[in-house]
């Protein structure tokens, strides 16, 4: 994962309440995208997609799953085996 990609989930995902499962993670994004046109690429999104199914403690978790992603490592379970 690159810098842009790490300042880009931080934007899109600005504002939400952890603990929050995946798919709050992808609702939010989906949401300020529809609200501020460009804040969220498909491409930020095909990663929220590509996350461990879960609960995500904070934004730190979410960009360890992401990163782990990205790097081909096979998906976990539980988030909390990704950070554990």
């Amino acid at each position: 994962m690159s810098r842009d990609d790490v300042a880009r989930l931080d934007r899109a995902l600005a504002g939400v309440r952890y603990p929050a499962d995946k798919w709050q993670l992808i609702a939010h994004a989906t949401e300020r995208d529809r609200i501020k046109r460009g804040l969220v690429d498909e491409r930020m999104i095909r990663q929220l997609w590509a996350l461990p199914a879960g609960r995500y403690p904070g934004l730190a978790d979410v960009l360890t799953a992401a990163a782990r992603t990205a790097r081909g490592h096979p998906r976990r379970d539980s988030p909390h085996q990704i950070t554990g």
